[in-house]
């Protein structure tokens, strides 16, 4: 079992892999619960990996007010949020106080943004944080102090920089680099033509950055590619400035993370709101985890601990 000071979650992400993930489910109320039931469940599940002392997870309200103005088109491709998803939201956020965590979201901030800041923190402090996300943009984030926890067909999998590398042929300071040769499909912006991953992963192996590969371009191959390269340098530094974590220093300054009571979980409420959704299994995990009694006497919860 891995030990960290802090896990990260990219709520955002794990939200969205949980509804999709997890086949339609629904209360007697009709309420979709699919979300509900893999979020709950991979929290809990996730303290088989890792044991850790303070719980932050991460939440998008809004796109990226910087971002969108450098880019009008930024995720302007992406569908419509589902509705059967939207409902369940506000019930994962209650919850999580509730399973000894802490929200973190900002309006015109994406939830990356706030987690890489609150990284760079702990590790400017000689703390210990771990990442859990798919998202590969996060990569940028790991260094000596901050791993990535990502998922696996086996499980789950930590990253330190060397299993960045492992896994992507980069380290953690290029991944900002390599998104802007190539671009990012899922956030609408697009790269260079004719540069796909192996030909950017063999440039930053060879000439380790952006900058460098500019300055050594009539070594660059395959020769068809130089002009591109020349023609795009304001495409790649606006893709870098698009990549690039943003540090969201107004809140988390605001925050004493370094000296933050410990959240702990709150069986009761949680048997509450599980009872309110008519979550039985869930309220049944929580009976079990926590050595809690529940009885529903007169169709009132009474809590025997």
């Amino acid at each position: 079992m891995h030990v960290t000071d802090h896990l990260l979650i990219d709520g955002t992400n794990l939200a969205f892999r949980c509804f999709y993930g997890v086949k339609h489910l629904s209360n007697a109320s009709t309420l979709p619960v699919n979300a509900i039931h893999g979020f709950v469940n991979t929290l809990w599940s996730l303290e088989q990996w890792i044991q850790y002392r303070h719980l932050w997870i991460f939440f998008d309200c809004s796109r990226s007010i910087r971002r969108t103005q450098l880019l009008p088109a930024y995720k302007a491709n992406r569908t419509t949020t589902p509705e059967a998803f939207k409902q369940q939201l506000p019930h994962m956020k209650q919850l999580i106080p509730h399973l000894g965590g802490r929200v973190l979201e900002k309006m015109g901030v994406e939830a990356d943004d706030l987690l890489g800041t609150l990284s760079q923190k702990i590790a400017q402090n000689n703390g210990r944080a771990v990442i859990v996300s798919a998202d590969k943009d996060l990569m940028q984030c790991v260094n000596e102090h901050v791993g990535q926890l990502i998922p696996t067909p086996q499980g789950w999998k930590l990253l330190d920089a060397k299993g960045v590398y492992e896994k992507m042929g980069i380290w953690p300071n290029q991944v900002v680099d390599y998104l802007a040769l190539v671009g990012d499909a899922v956030d609408n912006f697009e790269g260079i033509r004719g540069v796909g991953p192996k030909t950017a992963i063999c440039w930053l192996q060879q000439y380790t950055s952006i900058d460098k590969i500019l300055a050594n371009i009539d070594c660059i191959k395959p020769e068809r590619l130089r002009d591109r390269l020349m023609e795009a340098k304001n495409l790649l530094a606006r893709n870098q400035r698009l990549a690039q974590l943003d540090h969201a220093e107004d809140l988390i300054n605001q925050m004493d993370i370094f000296n933050a009571q410990q959240m702990q979980p709150n069986p009761a409420e949680l048997l509450r709101i599980f009872n309110e959704l008519n979550l039985t299994a869930l309220g049944k995990k929580t009976c079990e985890r926590y050595r809690v009694h529940q009885t529903l006497p007169n169709s009132q919860t009474e809590f025997r601990f």
